[in-house]
């Protein structure tokens, strides 16, 4: 029986994804090359204490989020996803503000909290559960 060659996404080569793993090494931690830099460095937000932009009781499905998302089999869509937030720009600009957010973030924490914040924010685009009621918005 065929060896099976480790799967290297194509992706961890683009430069959301690049930004990713300078904040992984930051964070003095060893990506994992078959994995999407993007969703280890969220993963390691998460474990790491960061804060972000979603209210601290919806931390578990925010982390049940990304896990799910290191679960889907082509990274493309993942990336495509994370980037196609109906609430937000064009895809193309949805990925050059997180990619300028991530370059200039202060710590590898703030960088996984921007990752975290888009995460979260294409999950209220989705679940109307996690949108606030009126009555919050005043």
């Amino acid at each position: 029986m065929a060896e099976r060659k480790p799967y290297f996404p194509p992706q961890n080569n683009g430069a959301l994804n690049r930004a990713a793993w300078r904040q992984l090494k930051e964070a003095k931690i060893n990506p994992q090359l078959h994995h999407l830099y993007l969703l280890q460095l969220a993963a390691w937000g998460l474990e790491n204490g960061a804060q972000g932009e979603w209210p601290e009781q919806e931390r578990a499905f925010l982390k049940d989020q990304v896990d799910s998302l290191f679960g889907w089999t082509k990274p493309e869509s993942v990336i495509a996803w994370l980037l196609s937030n109906p609430e937000g720009p064009e895809k193309s600009e949805q990925q050059e503000n997180l990619l300028q957010l991530l370059q200039t973030a202060d710590s590898p924490q703030e960088a996984a909290a921007h990752v975290l914040n888009a995460i979260y924010s294409r999950q209220v685009s989705e679940n109307p559960a996690l949108q606030p009621a009126a009555s919050e918005l005043s």
